[in-house]
């Protein structure tokens, strides 16, 4: 029972350790203003809307208040996304703009991994192109 205690304890001091060094790995990234962020992109690659709502969304996802995103910031490393996260924060972006999640006979054409937030913008307005005329799309 003991061996079990003090096991349990040292796995629990290993996640403590490792979310502290999340953090303070956090504490010094430097972001992108919306302004910078949405410039980035210019106007060819995704409008303002779209990159502007991937920067309000992944913001809010960020550990402290006031936290900036950037376009190269990484879904899993930065976010702690991966997998049915992304899934679902995709769904929450595109429903915010109106759009909706094309049928994976469509999907199956994107052939990008999904890794950063630039990716994620480029994803949204690939997304945008494919909507069928009769979607009300901003």
């Amino acid at each position: 029972m003991n061996i079990f205690l003090v096991s349990l304890g040292g796995m629990a001091s290993f996640a403590g350790a490792g979310w502290l060094l999340y953090l303070h790995r956090l504490k010094q990234h430097e972001g992108s203003t919306r302004a910078e962020f949405i410039a980035h992109f210019g106007v060819s690659e995704a409008t303002p809307e779209i990159s502007g709502t991937v920067y309000d969304h992944f913001q809010k996802l960020g550990v402290w208040e006031g936290f900036q995103p950037k376009p190269s910031d990484t879904l899993e490393g930065t976010y702690k996304t991966v997998d049915e996260d992304v899934e679902d924060n995709l769904k929450e972006i595109l429903q915010q703009l109106g759009y909706e999640m094309p049928h994976s006979g469509i999907l199956s054409e994107w052939l990008t991994p999904l890794k950063t937030l630039e990716d994620v913008v480029q994803f949204v307005s690939w997304v945008k192109s494919k909507q069928n005329p009769s979607v009300n799309a901003r």
